[in-house]
């Protein structure tokens, strides 16, 4: 059975990516998530193309939360969420950021998103998730092209770790936009895992994590990741970056697995889930 491991923030720092690029080529993960205006995402648009024409799938990680110079529009996400709910988002600096976002994005790689996402999910945000569903629909010719990140678990029934924080997500939206997905015929995958505190400092509590998500994981289940090859400084996670990537490098990962009988896939979009 095939699920698929993403690995988010790419361009941020330069640790992120190498991370990232050295877990593809070792079959850990399927897809990569670019933060398009973050300050690394230039210099390593060679390698990453490289991969891409190699298997590795790489999405849009729409971004209203982190400050780069050039972004049209940011916002706290407590003030973000807070707006969202009462429907008091200014949509055009949303829209605009959006294309600006995904303009970047083909302008450093010459082709358009494989997926999108959100940093911090905010995609799936009341409001937010409206102009997300119209840009896409007037960006891609054919929904089929590309597909987008559901935060919805695997079942609604999972007993899974940091629950409360996973149901968060779907009260926030996470519920209402895959009704919205599924209504578009836009391809989604099917049950998204990884969310937790980023508490766990060592690989065996991490590994301890992600025996459960694999445990209830579905065919095409999504598991989110934030690995670089080492500590990220002024980042909240930076810490914990390299440890979730030294796990995903080892051999227990690959035995996990194994156990789970699961294995990365490699997702051609219009496979996933509509």
């Amino acid at each position: 059975m095939s699920i698929y491991i993403c690995a988010d923030d790419i361009g941020q720092d330069p640790a992120i990516n190498d991370g990232c690029l050295e877990l593809f080529y070792l079959g850990r993960i399927s897809q990569v998530s670019v933060l398009s205006l973050a300050p690394h995402v230039k210099s390593y648009h060679l390698p990453l193309i490289n991969a891409h024409a190699k298997g590795l799938q790489i999405g849009l990680h729409f971004n209203l939360t982190l400050a780069f110079p050039d972004a049209v529009y940011v916002q706290p996400l407590s003030r973000l969420m807070f707006l969202s709910q009462l429907r008091l988002l200014d949509l055009p600096k949303i829209r605009d950021s959006f294309l600006q976002q995904i303009n970047t994005f083909i302008d450093i790689f010459g082709f358009l998103p494989d997926f999108i996402d959100g940093h911090q999910h905010v995609h799936q945000f009341p409001q937010i998730r409206d102009v997300l569903i119209e840009c896409l629909l007037n960006t891609y010719n054919n929904r089929s092209a590309v597909w987008v990140r559901s935060t919805v678990l695997p079942s609604p029934h999972a007993d899974l770790p940091h629950t409360l924080k996973c149901h968060l997500l779907n009260i926030l939206g996470g519920n209402h936009f895959l009704t919205t997905l599924s209504t578009h015929s836009i391809p989604h995958n099917h049950g998204f895992l990884g969310v937790y505190d980023f508490a766990p400092h060592s690989v065996p509590a991490y590994q301890s994590l992600m025996q459960r998500w694999l445990s209830l994981a579905n065919e095409q289940s999504l598991i989110m990741c934030h690995p670089a090859s080492k500590k990220v400084f002024n980042d909240a996670i930076g810490a914990q970056r390299p440890i979730e990537f030294n796990y995903l490098k080892s051999d227990l990962f690959l035995e996990d697995l194994r156990v789970a009988k699961l294995a990365v896939g490699k997702p051609v979009s219009n496979e996933l889930r509509n």
